[in-house]
């Protein structure tokens, strides 16, 4: 995967925006029953959940996985009694007795991996024999793909994100279907990263096709289709109208076999 096309212009403000969905991103917690000790958050960043979650959840052993080296220092200094790795082969944890977390990842490994690293990406995942697996990504339904509603474009067009528009279309072509215009609205306030934030693709794959992609050794413990309520109350702030599409979708799944 290429690492400097990922880099981050403006790393505080992408942490800070990261911190501020830090308790959703712990909705797992109080939905596995079945026995394990080691959580794995996948894509960790600075590790900020694992340092969130320690204090709460003591009973658990914390370790963090980043394919970045600069992540992962900032993670060893942020949290120092917790383990970070930035080579895979090097976790040295049980994965039987252990929950991979997967929160905000998966548009990442599509936005920068090659095919070789999503299929080395969802190996590891569902192929390493955790415990459990939780999702938290953005995520949009083929169901709701429709026709882009006119007027909420034209709302777009009209306001003073006109130009950030603008520049969206000229990387992912004129918006003709909803999904497009979700993909612009859950971005459009990110500028100070614009550059790389334009190029993420938010919505790589629809539910429907994460869904088939659970294997049968694994069962679905919960599903939950949402849109946070701060991107739908600034987007009624900006520009006037109710936003109806699910943008986010959290899954937990227990190995059965």
């Amino acid at each position: 995967m290429d690492t400097d096309m990922n880099r981050i212009s403006d790393l505080d403000i992408y942490l800070t925006r990261m911190q501020r969905s830090i308790l959703d991103k712990m909705f797992f917690i109080d939905k596995v029953f079945e026995p394990f000790k080691y959580i794995l958050d996948f894509g960790c960043a600075n590790g900020e959940l694992i340092k969130a979650m320690k204090p709460m959840f003591p009973d658990y052993e914390y370790s963090g996985y980043d394919i970045s080296r600069e992540m992962i220092e900032a993670a060893r200094q942020n949290v120092p009694d917790a383990k970070f790795y930035e080579d895979w082969d090097k976790i040295d944890i049980p994965f039987d007795e252990s929950l991979i977390n997967i929160s905000s990842t998966i548009h990442e490994v599509y936005s920068y991996g090659t095919e070789k690293d999503i299929d080395l990406f969802w190996d590891r995942v569902f192929g390493s024999g955790f415990r459990y697996v939780t999702i938290r990504d953005m995520m949009f339904s083929q169901a709701e793909n429709i026709p882009v509603r006119a007027e909420q474009l034209e709302a777009i067009r009209n306001s003073t994100y006109a130009e950030w528009l603008e520049s969206f279309e000229s990387v992912w072509g004129k918006l003709t279907e909803q999904r497009q215009l979700v993909h612009f609205l859950l971005k459009y306030k990110y500028t100070q990263n614009w550059d790389r934030e334009v190029h993420e693709n938010y919505f790589p794959v629809f539910t429907e096709e994460l869904m088939k992609r659970i294997p049968d050794s694994y069962r679905l413990v919960y599903k939950d289709v949402f849109t946070l309520p701060y991107t739908s109350w600034q987007i009624r702030k900006d520009f006037g109208f109710e936003l109806t599409e699910h943008t986010h979708i959290k899954l937990i799944l227990e190995r059965i076999k």
